[in-house]
C-alpha cells in the first residue's frame, strides 16, 4: 500500500478502537467520505455519516452537533473544497474545543491534495491519500487492525444495535439487509404448513434467494 502517513509529529497508540468516528467533509469529496464510512463499519466501528444520519427534515445543526458530542474521533476528509467549507470549519472548530477539555479524543486529517490543513490540525498525525484504494487500509489503520474474533464481535454487536429498533417494532426477523449478498430487496411473508397446521413468518432475499423464518 503507498498510503503516506503525514511527516508530523506522532500521536500516541490507542489500544482500544474508536467507540463512534465523525466524518467530516465537503459535499464535493463525499465519494472519499462515503467509502471511508463503508470501510469503517465494515470494521465494526459506528459512524456519524451525514448521508446515513440525516433525515429528510432534521435539524442539519442539530444532527451535526450530536453526532460531534458522541464521537471520540473526528476524520477530517481534507481537500481545497473543504477548505472552503464554512460547515468543516464549524465542525473543526467545535470539536477542537471539546479536544481541549478532553485529551483522550482524536483527530485524524486525511488529505486528499496539497491543500496546508488549518492550523488547529496540522499536529495532529494522519494519512495522504493519492488513491481511492487506500481508503480500506487507512480505515483499518483507524480501527486498530482488530483480529478475526474483535472483528466478529463488533460486526455482531453493530448488526444488533442496527436491528433492536425492527425488533422492538414487532418483527420477529429484524434484518436490515441480506447476510449473505448484502442486498437491502427483501421480501417478508407467511407461509402455512397444512400437514402441521403451523404458520410461519419468512423472509426472502430478492437478490440471491436466501430464506429465514420462525414459527408464528
Amino acid at each position: 500500500m503507498l498510503t503516506e502517513k503525514c511527516n508530523v509529529s506522532p500521536a500516541p497508540r490507542h489500544s482500544e478502537p474508536p467507540r463512534k468516528v465523525f466524518i467530516s467533509h465537503n459535499k464535493a469529496d463525499r465519494k472519499t467520505a462515503r467509502l471511508l464510512a463503508i470501510a469503517l463499519v465494515e470494521q465494526g466501528i459506528d459512524v456519524w455519516y451525514d448521508e446515513w444520519n440525516l433525515s429528510p427534515g432534521d435539524s442539519i445543526a442539530g444532527g451535526i452537533e450530536q453526532g460531534l458530542s458522541d464521537a471520540d474521533v473526528l476524520v477530517l476528509v481534507w481537500s481545497h473544497n473543504a477548505s472552503r467549507s464554512n460547515w468543516v470549519g464549524a465542525e473543526i472548530r467545535a470539536y477542537i474545543q471539546r479536544r481541549v477539555k478532553d485529551h483522550s479524543l482524536r483527530i485524524i486529517p486525511l488529505m486528499l491534495d496539497e491543500t496546508p490543513l488549518p492550523t488547529l490540525v496540522a499536529d495532529y498525525r494522519g494519512f495522504r491519500v493519492a488513491r481511492q484504494d487506500e481508503v480500506v487500509g487507512i480505515a483499518a489503520d483507524i480501527a486498530g487492525s482488530p483480529n478475526i474474533r474483535e472483528l466478529s464481535r463488533r460486526l455482531q454487536e453493530r448488526f444488533l444495535e442496527l436491528t433492536d429498533g425492527a425488533a422492538k417494532g414487532g418483527d420477529l426477523l429484524p434484518y436490515r439487509v441480506c447476510p449473505m449478498c448484502g442486498s437491502g430487496e427483501l421480501e417478508r411473508f407467511e407461509a402455512i404448513d397444512y400437514e402441521r397446521d403451523d404458520t410461519y413468518y419468512c423472509i426472502r432475499c430478492k437478490g440471491c434467494g436466501w430464506e429465514d423464518g420462525t414459527e408464528i
